[in-house]
This record gives structure tokens, C-alpha cells and sequence, in this order.
């Protein structure tokens, strides 16, 4: 019934500017946006509608390049995706405001391989967004930064990270968040690892971003000792890193999330941190690491460095 029929109650309004998604698909799509893709590797499947026909591509890279820069297009990857990341450039023809939607779960989920060690997905452009896709950043020995955002508005949404297989699989730099890449958020997602596979950063926050967003993720993956999975290396200001549950699988790790000793600002809370250095706790350098210099508060984090124990409350409570 159209609004405002006799007898019948008005339909409810709904306003998203990111769309609406369920497990069948994507239902709504933002005002004069798009489906400018569908991607899947095996190509037409029998019974597939004309309209997805029309408008396959069997890589990610063709996806994107039909995408119009600014008005929110999506490409969806298909359940059953499979494709190598092998250089830099599989999103050299991204635009502006693309959003990359993986569909399919467990052993279904559109898969991405790096089996280079120069393999990156580079994001430089604005208003990014991808979500539901596994991502496996390990295959090859040391890649040296698996995804790069230096775009300002990025969202990494509900993906699954592999940032390690092995001692020699594994990505140095799983996820970087550089110049320019203000306002990212990183939400929703599992990383893993294995603890042999010792990668450098997780993710890692660099140069001065501002209002960068880690929350509710989970991290069960092996990182630097000292410095943890999250990282933040430069003075970003209004940080939140917040409700993560991260183990760091490295033997004797004594860190989870670190801040060097730079004025970065913003608030640290409601995580709980996992380390192996077995023993006594130290505030400020057991599972939240903050150098002397960085400016972060912190409320309600809980840190463990012994099986069958409950956390304890860290950094030291402000007297």
C-alpha cells in the first residue's frame, strides 16, 4: 500500500546511507547507487538471472573498474570467489566511494590470496568500504604490507584476516592506516594467526590520522612481544580502540596493544588482552604498552598473562 492509503497504517521509513544488506543479498541500495559488478572466478553458473549475466566479471579488478567514482556503486563478490593477490595493482581502477561486498559463509566465503611478497590491495582513494570477504594475507614469505589506506572514510567490515600460516607465511604488515586515512574504521573482523607466524603489525596506525576507529574485533594471532597487534607508531589523535578481545600467540609476548612514545590522544577501553609472559603483571607494560610520551586514556581494560586466570584491570588506576 503507498503511504497515506485509507484504512491502512503508513509503511515505516527506513534511512541508510550505507544500504541495507541480509543473507540473501543486498535489498537496498543507497539513493542513485548501483550493483556496478558482480564478481566470481568460475564465471556464469547455470540458472544464473540476465541481469547478473550482464554484469559478471571473473575478477576483482574488472569489478571495480566499473564502478563511478562518488555515487556509493557496490561490487558483490560472489560465494565461491577464489583469486591471488600477486602486485599492487588489483585496485588501481578503484574510484571513490566503491563498496566491495563479499557473500557466502565458512568454506563459501569469497577468498583473496597474497602469494607475493610485493602483493598489496593500495587504497587511496575516499570512502572505501569492504566487508564479508576472507582475506588471506599469508601467502608468501614476509609480505611487506598486505593492504595500505592512506583514503580517508575507509571500512574494513566482518572479514576474516589470515595474517599467517607458518614461520614463512605470513605478512609483516597486515593492515596499515597511514596519511590521510582519517575516520577509518576497522570493525567487526577476526584476524588469526598461528604462533609460529610472527607478524610485525596486525594493524598498524601510522603517520597523524585523526577519529581512527578499531573496534569489536578479535585478534588470535601471533605479534610483536612488545608492541602487540594493534600498533600505533605516530601522534593520531581521538583514537578509540574499543570492546577488542586479542590474544598475541608469541612466546613470552607481554603486549596486545601498543602505543610508542608519541603524543597520540584518544581513549583505550573495554578490551581483554591475552599474553604469554607468564608471572607478574606490570602496569604499562603488560598488555597495553604506552610509551611515556603518548597521551591515550584508558578505562576498563582487562589484561592476562596466566592460564586459568581472571584479568587484571590495567593500566593502574588513576589515583
Amino acid at each position: 500500500m503507498a503511504y497515506g492509503a485509507p484504512f491502512s497504517p503508513d509503511l515505516p521509513q527506513v534511512s541508510s546511507g550505507a544500504g541495507m544488506k541480509t543473507p540473501f543479498g543486498i535489498t537496498l541500495l543507497p539513493p542513485g547507487s548501483r550493483i556496478a559488478a558482480y564478481v566470481r572466478s568460475t564465471g556464469a553458473q547455470a540458472g544464473d538471472d540476465p541481469f547478473t549475466n550482464a554484469n559478471l566479471v571473473t575478477t576483482l579488478a574488472a569489478g571495480v573498474a566499473r564502478a563511478r567514482a562518488g555515487l556509493g556503486d557496490t561490487v558483490v563478490v560472489m560465494p565461491g570467489h577464489n583469486e591471488s593477490v600477486t602486485d599492487a595493482t588489483m585496485l588501481t581502477g578503484l574510484v571513490a566511494g566503491t563498496r566491495i561486498v563479499g557473500f557466502g559463509r565458512g568454506g563459501n566465503m569469497p577468498v583473496f590470496r597474497w602469494t607475493a611478497t610485493a602483493a598489496q590491495w593500495a587504497i587511496s582513494v575516499n570512502d572505501v568500504t569492504i566487508q564479508n570477504l576472507r582475506l588471506r594475507l599469508e601467502g608468501a614469505n614476509g609480505v611487506v604490507k598486505a593492504i595500505n589506506v592512506t583514503g580517508a572514510d575507509f571500512g574494513l567490515f566482518g572479514c576474516d584476516v589470515e595474517t599467517s600460516s607458518g614461520a614463512s607465511n605470513l605478512a609483516t604488515i597486515g593492515l596499515e592506516i597511514g596519511a590521510g586515512a582519517s575516520r577509518a574504521e576497522v570493525v567487526g573482523n577476526r584476524f588469526r594467526g598461528v604462533a609460529a607466524g610472527v607478524v610485525t603489525d596486525v594493524v598498524k596506525i601510522v603517520s597523524t590520522p585523526d577519529l581512527v576507529r578499531v573496534t569489536d574485533n578479535e585478534f588470535y594471532c601471533a605479534g610483536t612481544s612488545a608492541t602487540g597487534l594493534v600498533h600505533v607508531t605516530a601522534v593520531s589523535t581521538n583514537l578509540l580502540i574499543a570492546r577488542n578481545t586479542i590474544a598475541n600467540l608469541t612466546a613470552s609476548s607481554i603486549a596486545g596493544i601498543g602505543v610508542d612514545n608519541v603524543a597520540a590522544t584518544g581513549i583505550i577501553s573495554d578490551n581483554y588482552v591475552s599474553v604469554l609472559s607468564t608471572g607478574a603483571v606490570t602496569s604499562n607494560t603488560t598488555g597495553i604498552f604506552t610509551g611515556a610520551g603518548a597521551l591515550v586514556r584508558c578505562f576498563q581494560n582487562f589484561v592476562v598473562n596466566d592460564a586459568r586466570a581472571s584479568g587484571l584491570l590495567l593500566p593502574t588506576v588513576d589515583t
